[in-house]
């Protein structure tokens, strides 16, 4: 019976241990979700793909994504929506960062996101 509850104790350690990290190291809400959109309306366009963020600095993340076809990888920088120069409609804010991010921006489904495409 100890032994059960010595096994316990341990598992929820480790499991709390494990979703302080997890916390501690993932992405706002607003780049996962900018993250989940993009590769689902990409993937709509050119075939599977995925994305992923890195922190540059504090509300922006580099977000780049991999189109598996090898076709092109495509580069953004997504910000909170109250970072939008305009009212933004979603949770993110995205500007295109390199030419084919910037061509995929009018692909298909992504003309819904507004993607600004302009250099500041």
């Amino acid at each position: 019976m100890k032994k059960i509850h010595l096994i316990s104790l341990a598992a929820a350690s480790l499991a709390l241990v494990l979703c302080a990290v997890y916390s501690l190291n993932s992405a706002p809400s607003y780049v996962r979700d900018a993250e989940a959109r993009v590769a689902s309306y990409l993937s709509y366009s050119f075939g599977p793909t995925t994305c992923q963020s890195d922190e540059k600095e504090v509300n922006a993340w580099a977000m780049k994504c991999k189109i598996e076809s090898g076709q092109k990888d495509l580069n953004y920088t997504v910000y909170p929506a109250e970072k939008a120069p305009e009212g933004a409609s979603r949770s993110f804010y995205i500007v295109a960062e390199d030419t084919a991010a910037k061509q995929s921006a009018k692909a298909e489904l992504m003309v819904y996101l507004n993607i600004n495409t302009h250099t500041s």
